[in-house]
């Protein structure tokens, strides 16, 4: 299994051993990894066991405009404003993780929203952490200010993926939309003095660099800027641009104009392919700020969404929504055809493969 799809040197997993001690020596959390696993070996579309690994969205809400987001295109969706806003209140969030936190192996806190926006972020993951979850936050890091370094180590948060897609001002402000650089650098720099001041390795820091004509030429740049930054680790990834809307990119006329010159640093149809099934529909979930559940992050237009948690106020319980018909018809098609839905036949991340991963070695 891996961790946010990405490949580890044995010193890198070393940090989260003790984690994974803690998840390995709950039964809980094991037997329900193994039915989950049994389900999906016979592809039973009933799915015996619960997520191990699921994804919940604190905001759907951004402060940035970053010109590969696919929360700009026209396929996206969502549910609109809840209680006035576009985030997942902690009373909520608090539903599904007692009924469900403790199977959970990890939790990743972040879908198309910034999650520092949710005020009660911090919080969230201190909740999780009570269950001894793996808590695993994307952000781009800009609203990292003030005390939030330090809360960011005394929450429990496991670990931290900053996007940086720029090594200088000028590339930063072109792939991102904001003239943040300086202080997302400032940001990293002050969230690794805290570490140091409260003698924890925790949160593992990874810097990831999705790879974009613009920036292309940056790529030994941000290298050395991760290793300067002292963070965990550095991960360059592929981007997939063929869902972008021409329309909505701005000064760009064709998606083209955004892939790198350098074809290695994009994807193939063959990796894609090799991979003719996948296993998310049986070990993960999405769950969105809203309440509404997704089988995979790849339906940024929830042309498959299972059900609600929270309609008409009240907590419909996840376990009803994870083996309803909806649910067990869409395993059902992904075990028989995973090329007959259009979402899933274009995906690159199906079966939770690494092939947007870049080894730069």
């Amino acid at each position: 299994m891996k961790i946010v799809r990405r490949s580890y040197t044995f010193s890198e997993l070393y940090i989260f051993r003790k984690a994974a001690l803690k998840i390995l020596l709950n039964y809980r959390k094991v037997i329900n990894f193994i039915l989950v696993e049994l389900s999906l070996f016979f592809r039973i579309k009933r799915n015996l066991g619960l997520p191990f690994n699921i994804l919940i969205e604190p905001t759907g809400d951004c402060n940035y405009r970053c010109i590969k987001c696919e929360q700009f295109t026209d396929l996206y969706a969502d549910d609109g404003l809840v209680s006035g806003k576009k985030d997942m209140p902690f009373e909520n969030y608090r539903k599904i993780i007692d009924e469900i936190g403790g199977v959970l192996f990890t939790l990743r806190l972040w879908n198309y929203g910034e999650p520092l926006i949710n005020n009660d972020l911090f919080l969230m993951i201190e909740y999780a952490k009570k269950k001894d979850i793996f808590v695993v936050v994307s952000s781009n890091l800009s609203l990292l200010e003030g005390d939030k370094p330090r809360k960011a180590v005394a929450s429990g948060l496991d670990y931290l993926i900053v996007s940086c897609d720029g090594a200088s001002e000028q590339t930063y402000k072109l792939c991102h939309g904001k003239d943040y650089f300086k202080r997302v650098i400032n940001n990293i720099k002050a969230l690794t003095e805290e570490k140091r001041k409260l003698r924890s390795e925790l949160p593992f820091i990874e810097l990831q660099f999705i790879v974009m004509k613009e920036n292309e030429h940056e790529i030994r740049d941000i290298s050395g800027i991760a290793k300067e930054l002292g963070v965990n680790k550095m991960t360059h990834l592929k981007l997939q641009a063929d869902r972008l809307s021409i329309d909505k990119l701005g000064r760009f006329s064709s998606v083209n104009e955004l892939l790198p010159i350098n074809k290695i640093f994009c994807y193939s149809s063959q990796e894609r392919k090799r991979f003719n099934s996948c296993r998310i529909p049986w070990e993960e979930t999405l769950i969105r700020y809203s309440g509404k559940v997704i089988p995979c992050c790849f339906d940024i237009g929830q042309f498959y969404a299972m059900g609600n948690l929270f309609l008409d106020g009240r907590y419909a319980g996840f376990r009803n929504i994870w083996n309803n018909q909806n649910y067990m018809s869409f395993r059902n098609q992904i075990a028989v055809n995973l090329e007959a839905l259009p979402t899933c036949s274009c995906c690159e991340k199906r079966d939770n493969n690494s092939n947007d991963q870049i080894s730069l070695a």
